[in-house]
């Protein structure tokens, strides 16, 4: 049951970040423009509000967190988050001043990498805030 909540509270705020590109897919396809959907910098900026919400999440959720907790652990999980942000606006700025398609391509692979890290950092902040209660 606890996995189950996990997920539904994963999947609920999952929700927010996908329904903006859903609708990106459906009006760029419906008026025929394919390569848009490719050379969207959007992606990219999807990425780092992912991946720095992540930090704000997690931060909060330690600081409330009654566990013993592993401080250096949790320092580099806020410098990776912070690193791949970095990264993805490095890949907004690429698209906006040479757009081509494999740097879109990488950028959409990032956003579903970047996908699935926010579903497991929302788990782990719904475990934290769960144990602190």
């Amino acid at each position: 049951m606890k996995y189950q909540n996990e997920m539904y509270e994963a999947i609920t705020s999952y929700i927010f970040i996908i329904a903006p590109f859903i609708l990106l897919l459906v009006v760029k396809s419906s008026m025929g423009e394919y390569s848009d959907i490719l050379l969207s910098g959007d992606w990219s900026i999807a990425n780092s509000m992912i991946y720095s919400s992540a930090i704000i999440s997690i931060k909060r959720a330690t600081d409330n967190s009654n566990q013993d907790l592993n401080k250096e652990r949790i320092n580099l999980y806020i410098t990776q988050c912070i690193l791949m942000s970095l990264i993805s606006a490095c890949f907004y700025v690429v698209m906006l001043i040479s757009p081509n398609l494999y740097i879109g391509l990488a950028q959409i692979v990032l956003f579903f990498y970047a996908s699935l890290f926010h579903i497991r950092n929302t788990r782990a902040t719904y475990r934290l805030n769960k144990d602190s209660n």
